[in-house]
């Protein structure tokens, strides 16, 4: 059985927009808010997918249900968004790491999102907000080192300087966690992506 896929998504132009779950691009294409492409390019509504799952989809991975087992659509089309993703990165705990690069910003250490922190450079208790040129990811033990201080009163020094980060394109934002086909070559050459086998 083959190993199920992440689902790509094109706009009505056929730019890719996102990456997400099979399951939700099966939903997509169920509420005919989205056509399943097949590995040729040909778009299909639910109805047509699924006798293109029966007939032709032998080397597709699949998931079964009680009276069929139905192909995984490696990509989508939305059948009435075409637009481009916005282009505001929206604040949040996992875009600061994104920003730095997953790297303390004290000690220069790259580490895995479990072992880091959000620390406020100027600390909250000092009148400091949660904006994108106060904050910056932090190890536990720099955090815990710089405390309730500012990096001056802590005797630390900044790695960079923070600052808001340009916009973070859907699709290369979850490419690192995204279980990828090779069919998506074609659309993501668009937007200067690379994919390897």
């Amino acid at each position: 059985m083959k190993k199920l896929h992440d689902t790509l998504v094109l706009n009505k132009a056929w730019i890719p927009v996102h990456i997400i779950s099979w399951r939700k691009g099966m939903s997509l294409i169920y509420q005919n808010n989205a056509h399943a492409l097949d590995r040729d390019f040909i778009a299909y509504d639910f109805q047509n997918w699924l006798e293109f799952s029966t007939k032709n989809a032998h080397d597709y991975a699949k998931v079964h249900t009680v009276s069929m087992a139905i192909a995984v659509p490696e990509i989508i089309v939305l059948t009435k968004y075409d637009k481009l993703p916005t282009r505001d990165v929206k604040y949040s705990r996992e875009n600061v790491y994104h920003r730095d690069h997953n790297k303390c910003m004290y000690c220069g250490v790259q580490f895995t999102i479990k072992e880091m922190t959000i620390d406020h450079i100027i600390p909250k208790s000092h009148g400091g907000r949660t904006t994108w040129d106060n904050v910056v990811a932090a190890c536990k033990p720099c955090n815990n080192k710089k405390a309730d201080r500012t990096p001056i009163q802590a005797g630390m020094k900044l790695i960079k300087q923070p600052k808001k980060p340009n916009w973070i394109n859907p699709i290369t934002s979850v490419r690192s966690k995204a279980h990828i086909c090779v069919s998506w070559q074609k659309f993501m050459s668009k937007i200067d992506v690379n994919i390897e086998e």
